[in-house]
């Protein structure tokens, strides 16, 4: 069973050195940034505070979808070409889904897991932020190790992933998540660089299943960034270009960067 790899950065150049090491070592990395190192890898809806098995989460999915067609027509100029670009469609506006976002870029996750902070009354982060880096053709390797998978990032269309659809069989759905890619159908996961996990019948986080057992070392780390370094390499990001603005490519993007720029943390 591999040991999850941790790292631990309070400067710019020393993550930039995880990550340029992890590069190096896999072929294909994804990165996802989160405001609190102690939030575990898992899709939204499995975070209800009452519903806990697979059979609620499912049922719920269902009657989430259901009140989605029927409600978000004023709203929606589009039509969805089946459940799975719904499922993606939805999972950007926060509703919740079993889809969990990773993105190729490290500076975009980096945004993420500096920029979602609770401060104190004197303006000072509370928790320290974590960085995690994956590779995913490989987790989907380990995934699907039972029936000797050997390719790379999945997409819906795949006969591995049928088991996964929103509407299929629960019974028949795979034990552990799979990554795959979404369909571009916003602005936003255009500016992002959406991709995402998609979880199957385990309601365990992502870094539990990996310490199962079934993955190659070093497949998935994670990077620690105290929370006493947390805005230094914050202006360092800014600097390399990445705000609000790029990030959100609306006029909720422009608020949040004006905020920033003038001195606004909350």
């Amino acid at each position: 069973m591999p040991a999850l790899e941790k790292h631990t950065c309070s400067n710019f150049k020393e993550l930039m050195g995880v990550i340029e090491t992890f590069q190096e070592a896999h072929k294909t990395s994804w990165y996802r940034g989160v405001g609190n190192s102690t939030y575990g890898l898992s899709p939204s809806i499995f975070r209800h505070t009452k519903k806990k098995s697979i059979e609620q989460i499912q049922e719920m999915e269902n009657e989430l979808a259901s009140v989605f067609e029927q409600r978000s027509p004023p709203f929606v100029a589009q039509t969805f070409d089946g459940e799975w670009e719904q499922m993606f469609f939805m999972q950007h506006y926060g509703i919740p889904t079993r889809l969990l976002d990773w993105t190729e870029s490290p500076f975009i996750a980096l945004y993420f897991a500096l920029s979602s902070c609770d401060r104190t009354n004197a303006g000072k982060p509370k928790n320290d932020a974590a960085f995690w880096m994956l590779d995913p053709a490989a987790w989907n390797r380990g995934a699907l190790k039972d029936i000797s998978y050997d390719g790379g990032i999945l997409n819906p269309n795949r006969e591995q992933v049928k088991s996964y659809s929103p509407k299929g069989d629960l019974a028949e759905r795979k034990n552990l998540p799979v990554m795959i890619y979404g369909t571009h159908n916003s602005p936003r996961i255009v500016a992002q660089r959406g991709m995402f996990s998609l979880f199957g019948k385990s309601v365990d986080p992502m870094e539990k299943s990996y310490k199962g057992g079934g993955f190659d070392a070093g497949v998935l780390q994670q990077v620690i960034i105290p929370k006493a370094d947390r805005d230094n390499i914050a202006t360092s990001l800014f600097r390399k270009g990445i705000s609000d603005s790029t990030i959100y490519p609306d006029l909720h993007g422009l608020s949040l960067e004006l905020k920033r720029s003038f001195g606004f943390t909350q």
